[in-house]
């Protein structure tokens, strides 16, 4: 299993990556800082089985980096991971597409339950 970690915080690629080893042990890790080297990086290596997605990605309005996630690679299931906790934002990003929607408030632990809950099919929201 291949996973693409999108945010352009350092550390938050990092904590993220602790939590999709705990999550998924023998998954594969890519780690990008903005969309555009997402795209890069899926177009010359691989497409991943997984993304998790920022929303204030550098460049990007909103719901904007999720929206042509999904247009690009409508079969690459998205988890926004965002601190946005709006009601509204994450019924929208589910209706755009998101298999999940994980606060950055979150603890660890939930953060993993909850893509445990991604990968076995089903959608994720706080």
């Amino acid at each position: 299993m291949h996973v693409l970690i999108v945010d352009d915080d350092a550390l938050i690629r990092a904590i993220l990556a602790q939590v999709v080893r705990r999550a998924a042990e023998d998954a594969a890790i890519t780690s990008v800082a903005d969309l555009d080297a997402a795209f890069s990086h899926i177009a010359h290596e691989r497409k991943p089985d997984l993304a998790l997605l920022d929303l204030g990605l550098p460049g990007q309005r909103g719901m904007e980096s999720l929206q042509r996630f999904r247009w690009k690679f409508p079969d690459v299931p998205v988890v926004v991971v965002s601190v946005n906790e709006d009601a509204k934002v994450i019924q929208f990003a589910l209706k755009a597409g998101a298999r999940g929607y994980i606060p950055k408030s979150s603890t660890p632990e939930t953060m993993v339950n909850a893509l445990k809950d991604v990968l076995a099919g089903k959608t994720y929201a706080p």
